[in-house]
């Protein structure tokens, strides 16, 4: 009798929009079977898209809190003049400035201020625990609450594109560490220039030195290509 292997190994896929990452990971359960013990390296927004590892069997998912501590890159879009509840395009506008002081040239400038060590706030819609609650819990109940800075590094940050129309908006990539709120960034980029913004787009385009090329579409894998698609070895951090 030959042995049945059970599908084991590391997927990279890149989640489309509108999908949670445990839909993601709900998404193949249904293809290799509900138990199955699998996870994924770090949470994106539902409508981020973008680099997702996901982990399968036990030898791998013991591996994710190696892979979670890993820099990420992101490529994101700020709309300025607006701020919205959760700090992205999901959420609800809560007040408006001008946006005079926007402007290709000092975005250029302002952007290095960000590279470096800092303390950042995560967003009010975050998943931070404070007194053992998930803190958009409180923001989805309409409580304010105090958030602690975390500790985050900025590596690198780079201006891809501006667009000086209304509403202006830039497109950014920013390498940074584990931890990072990108609609925080978003957040305290405008405070810069004397105005508000929100993330309307995101894409984690790279985790650690794994990028979207070496990724495949979720919505491609099927039960008959899953099993070549696996990564048994991520080394290429090490």
């Amino acid at each position: 009798m030959s042995l049945i292997m059970k599908p084991e190994g590391f997927l990279l896929v890149n989640k489309p929009a509108d999908f949670t990452s445990y839909d993601a990971i709900r998404y193949i359960k249904k293809m290799l079977g509900n138990s199955i013990k699998i996870g994924h390296s770090g949470t994106l927004d539902p409508f981020a898209t973008g680099l997702l590892i996901i982990a399968i069997g036990k030898p791998y998912t013991k591996q994710l809190s190696r892979l979670m501590a890993w820099s990420k890159t992101y490529d994101f879009e700020l709309t300025f003049g607006d701020e919205t509840d959760t700090l992205d395009c999901e959420g609800t506008v809560t007040n408006s400035l001008p946006t005079t002081d926007v402007t290709e040239s000092s975005l250029h400038s302002i952007l290095s201020e960000f590279v470096g060590q800092q303390d950042q706030i995560p967003p009010q819609f975050s998943a931070k625990k404070i007194n053992g609650k998930r803190a958009y819990a409180y923001a989805r109940s309409g409580e304010t609450v105090t958030i602690e800075p975390s500790t985050i590094t900025i590596h690198a940050i780079k201006l891809l594109d501006f667009s000086d129309s209304t509403p202006k908006k830039a497109r950014i990539s920013a390498h940074c560490s584990k931890g990072t709120y990108v609609r925080a960034l978003g957040r305290d980029i405008a405070t810069k220039l004397n105005t508000l913004a929100f993330t309307s787009q995101l894409c984690r385009s790279a985790i650690g030195a794994y990028t979207l090329d070496d990724a495949v579409d979720l919505k491609s894998l099927s039960r008959d290509n899953i099993s070549t698609l696996f990564h048994h070895d991520l080394s290429r951090n090490a």
